[in-house]
């Protein structure tokens, strides 16, 4: 396979990634305001399920996009880094506010979940 097809299918796989992550991120979101609302849950643990759902968000999309075990770690950090920047740009334009802070703290963990599934992934795949 020539290098440039496996460059677009790398790409394609980080993408495809990043958008799966986003989207799981909303609906999870979604989910959780719904059972915040209907359960009475406190505010004070949002931050920590908001974290939890960055984190598996993220490792369901490696889990469901990667395919190829070459540059599984590198598709990894893609696709956190790609989540991270669009969530970001998807709940700032929603919550009518954005936090450079907060996009540095997001692209650190979803970087780090995404490097770590992508390569215990791809190290599955391979035995």
């Amino acid at each position: 396979m020539s290098a440039e097809i496996k460059n677009r299918s790398a790409l394609h796989e980080i993408l495809k990634g990043s958008l799966v992550a986003t989207l799981l991120s909303v609906l999870f979101v979604l989910l959780f305001a719904l059972i915040a609302r209907l359960a009475g849950i406190a505010v004070e643990t949002v931050p920590a399920v908001n974290t939890a759902i960055k984190i598996i968000s993220v490792f369901l999309a490696v889990m469901l996009s990667v395919k190829t075990p070459v540059g599984g770690y590198l598709k990894g950090l893609g696709i956190g880094l790609g989540f991270a920047v669009l969530s970001n740009i998807i709940f700032g334009l929603l919550g009518g506010s954005f936090s450079f802070a907060g996009l540095i703290t997001d692209v650190a963990i979803a970087c780090a979940v995404g490097l770590v599934a992508a390569v215990s992934y791809t190290h599955l795949r391979a035995h």
